[in-house]
């Protein structure tokens, strides 16, 4: 009987997210911003075509409890400085 590996299997080069993302690191700031604005443009199209179009626009996720606590802890430390901003260290 074999032993299991942890190791991941290898990802097929045509299924690479590094190949995939090739082609678009040498895209201009100005390409990339129409490439994102086509997908909402067809993101907002595709919501439009749906029977519940307004329910599913207005659908928030629920944070997980762990982000609930998270966020409190960092208002509390917000509110203990009196609503200031920590300032950055000097190593930064």
């Amino acid at each position: 009987m074999s032993t299991p590996t942890t190791s991941r299997p290898r990802v097929p080069e045509a299924l690479s997210a590094e190949r995939e993302a090739a082609e678009y690191r040498a895209l201009s700031a100005a390409e990339r911003a129409e490439l994102l604005a086509a997908a909402c443009r067809a993101g907002a199209r595709l919501l439009a075509s749906r029977p519940d179009a307004e329910r599913a626009a207005a659908h928030e996720d629920p944070l997980p409890e762990s982000s609930l606590r998270a966020l409190e802890r960092l208002r509390a430390e917000y509110r203990a400085r009196g609503g200031r901003r920590p300032t950055p260290s000097a190593g930064r």
